[in-house]
């Protein structure tokens, strides 16, 4: 399978990105793996953060590869699923990413308060694990989507 593919599906629809584009996700990135470490807001909203700065490096890494998730029901999973075709994400990143995904979705619609320490910061952890998977993907494949010099 690849990208191509999920195009074809209409999973997904080629997209040229921007350095612009680029940086700005990475930004998002950043500013959410910060707020996750606030210790004045709620473990639900911490791991809210941490969770949108992992989902946001699997769009960075679809964007990047010139593809953007067509409008549609569960949009969000196939971002977290594209990893395996964008960086080559182990299949565990992958089940790991859609655990979060549910348990975020518990704490944004269902109820308050049901985030454990340990998942908190298996958030984080994950987060900070894909930002810098995409960063040195980025680099490898990707450099003139950078900044760097």
């Amino acid at each position: 399978m690849n990208l191509g593919k999920w195009a074809e599906y209409g999973w997904v629809k080629a997209e040229p990105t921007s350095r612009e584009e680029v940086k700005g996700l990475l930004t998002i990135v950043e500013r959410d793996l910060k707020d996750a470490t606030i210790q004045g807001l709620s473990d639900d909203r911490r791991f809210e953060a941490a969770f949108n700065a992992a989902r946001t490096c699997a769009n960075l890494a679809l964007r990047a590869s010139g593809y953007r998730t067509s409008t549609q029901t569960r949009h969000h999973v196939k971002k977290i699923e594209s990893l395996e075709l964008t960086i080559g994400a182990d299949p565990k990143l992958i089940r790991r990413m859609k655990t979060l995904s549910q348990k975020r979705n518990a704490t944004s619609y269902d109820t308050a308060g049901n985030v454990s320490t340990q998942e908190l910061e298996l958030g984080i952890k994950t987060g900070r694990e894909l930002r810098d998977a995409v960063l040195s993907w980025l680099r490898k494949v990707h450099p003139e989507l950078l900044d760097e010099k």
